[in-house]
């Protein structure tokens, strides 16, 4: 008999096991691949929320420096130091030999602050930070300027300047910028032609060789300011803006030790601008030194998709916003030391007077935390009471004299362009119609020095010739003020009647004489143009007496000339796109008033950029009002 050998377990073992299959690698794979894929999304947010975060530790640090700056020498540094000695002209804002005059800007100022005495000892103080002493400072790339998130900011991309050929000078890139300000960049208050609103400040003095050049942000150029000469609060007061490095070797924005606009220093980037929240996309949002080399070496478009737009027809800094790589926002550091995330949607109003030293404190409705997210008012405020209903006369004069004229109730279509100023219009603003429902009386003419003064307790006597000129630099609380007070006066208490701002809705209606035709806006005044229309118009006229000119169709002077006039709305600039067809309002809150000055939100303008707009306690010398009568009766 055959004896079988015994099964080992190893051969039972091989012959019971299954291998593995194809398919199942396959699926190991697949499941593999969809799990990085799933968490790729994660880790890249991972990795951005830790660049954010140590950006705004960085600049956390900054304003703590800044702090300390300011305890130890009584001030906050300039946004730079502009030397008048190695200049003939005055005009350095101007000048594209800056390399000759720039010295030490905030940013050098605060080394010692963060840690980097060791740089800050290399600045030679005597000469320009263009100098060829000062080439190792100014080529160093600093962490401590430094957001982790943009990638043109590396030793490789520095900034290129040739102000002669052969002379080449190199700036590192840096992404911190102090806040010189959102004013307009405009250095005047502007004339008759168009307000401008916030505004820069230029101070040239030959005999003293004095230059000084600044907004209303916490620092200028060779202009320094005392913590007690800011109004708004520390916890509500910007005191640095992140910003971008310049995408090629020929793009100014962002470098650390330069002293000027779109270097180091934001500027011109609030309300009366087209740069007027964070990254702004617009092609004209950055008017930079090289913006049209930077257009024709890109184009519009790709600059644009970027997040990096300039315009293509100014060589010269005159303003920067705040610009990022962060997804929807830029952190901004304020001056408690706090640094928020705020929104690419914030409410332009709010964005323009957060960066505000002049800021009232308790301006604003919210706290901090909830206004770098508020997107502005989506609530319209209620119609206005007009007593249309009960109105009979089409004229009425009230016991100051003041007349009235009788509007009467209709449609038309508001916001309709000028002729030859209609092309390529803001598609925020677009013409729309609306329904004024009730008669309204509107004051014949902008309410006058004497009138106002007879209400107002006057501070001092009019001047002789002046009582029947339009008040002026009055802020809209101040108006607003007038109308209740005059609706108070005994005589006119006892007549029933009320007296309010008028809507821009009414505003319109009556400069347009209750029709939707657009102005025939006239760039330049006709030899012979009695008109006294000065809107949009140059020369700039003088502010003359009211009813100087001749009046509109429904009885109304200077509509269209003499002083600017506040309206009741709150200014938003989108509000057109979704105000009521009814009687509008504009919305039911906000941080800016709406001034009109002719038949056009943009009459007179360019690049329809809202010059005249202003915060209701701010004024302007060729800003004044008119009012609404509210008769007995009214509802």
């Amino acid at each position: 008999m055959r004896l079988q050998r015994p099964e080992s377990r190893a051969d039972s073992s091989c012959r019971n096991r299954t291998g593995v299959t194809r398919t199942e690698v396959a699926v190991a794979v697949l499941v593999l691949l969809a799990l990085v894929g799933m968490s790729f999304p994660w880790l890249l947010e991972a990795r951005e929320i830790s660049r954010q975060n140590t950006c705004a530790t960085r600049m956390s640090n900054l304003t703590r420096a800044l702090v300390d700056y300011e305890q130890r020498t009584g001030h906050f540094p300039p946004a730079a130091k502009w030397s008048t000695s190695s200049m003939r002209s005055l005009a350095l804002h101007e000048s594209r030999r800056w390399d000759l005059f720039i010295e030490a800007n905030w940013a050098i100022e605060l080394l010692p602050g963060v840690g980097r005495d060791d740089l800050h000892d290399q600045f030679d103080d005597s000469t320009s930070v263009g100098a060829d002493e000062n080439r190792p400072l100014r080529e160093a790339f600093l962490p401590e300027m430094t957001c982790p998130s943009d990638e043109f900011n590396h030793e490789e991309n520095m900034f290129v300047y040739e102000p002669v050929q052969g002379l080449v000078r190199e700036f590192a890139r840096g992404n911190y910028a102090i806040n010189a300000g959102t004013h307009s960049f405009y250095t005047s208050e502007g004339s008759t032609k168009t307000p401008t609103g916030d505004h820069a400040r230029l101070h040239m003095d030959g005999d003293q060789r004095e230059f000084q050049y600044w907004g209303n942000g916490i620092a200028g150029f060779n202009k320094t300011f005392r913590s007690d000469e800011l109004v708004n609060g520390t916890s509500t007061l910007v005191a640095f803006n992140e910003i971008r490095a310049g995408i090629d070797p020929i793009d100014i924005r962002g470098c650390w030790a330069l002293g000027h606009i779109a270097a180091s220093a934001t500027w011109g980037h609030g309300i009366n601008g087209d740069a007027y929240c964070p990254n702004p996309r617009r092609a004209r949002s950055d008017d930079i030194q090289g913006g049209p080399a930077l257009n024709e070496k890109y184009g519009s478009e790709q600059l644009i998709e970027m997040g990096m737009p300039c315009v293509s027809y100014i060589d010269k800094n005159q303003n920067a916003a705040s610009r990022s790589r962060h997804p929807g926002g830029v952190n901004t550091a304020f001056l408690d030391g706090s640094v928020r995330f705020v929104s690419n949607h914030i409410d332009p109003s709010v964005w323009h007077y957060l960066h505000s030293r002049e800021t009232p404190r308790n301006a604003f409705h919210r706290e901090v935390t909830e206004l770098v997210d508020w997107p502005g008012s989506t609530t319209e405020a209620a119609p206005p009471r007009t007593g249309g209903k009960t109105v009979s006369a089409k004229r009425l004069t009230n016991s100051l004299g003041m007349e009235f004229a009788r509007i009467p109730a209709g449609e038309f279509v508001m916001g309709v362009p000028d002729l030859r100023n209609d092309h390529d219009t803001p598609p925020e603003t677009p013409p729309h119609p609306v329904r004024i429902t009730d008669d309204y009386l509107l004051g014949t003419t902008e309410v006058t020095l004497g009138q106002y003064q007879s209400v107002m307790a006057p501070l001092k006597p009019v001047p002789e010739g002046q009582n029947d000129i339009p008040v002026v630099d009055v802020t809209w609380f101040e108006a607003a003020t007038f109308c209740k007070r005059l609706s108070a006066l005994p005589s006119e208490k006892a007549a029933g009647r009320r007296y309010r701002l008028p809507t821009e809705a009414e505003w319109e209606y009556a400069c347009r004489e209750a029709t939707s035709e657009p102005y025939d806006w006239p760039v330049n005044r006709a030899e012979h143009d009695h008109s006294g229309d000065a809107a949009g118009i140059e020369p700039p006229l003088p502010l003359t007496p009211v009813s100087s000119y001749s009046p509109n169709g429904l009885g109304l002077y200077d509509m269209r000339g003499n002083a600017w006039e506040w309206c009741a709305d709150w200014f938003d600039r989108d509000y057109y796109t979704r105000s009521r067809l009814e009687s509008p309002a504009g919305p039911d809150f906000g941080y800016a008033r709406v001034i009109r000055g002719g038949d056009w939100i943009y009459v007179g303008e360019g690049c329809f950029i809202n010059y005249p707009v202003l915060a209701p306690w701010k004024s302007s010398p060729y800003v004044g009002f008119r009012v609404v009568c509210v008769p007995a009766g009214a509802d």
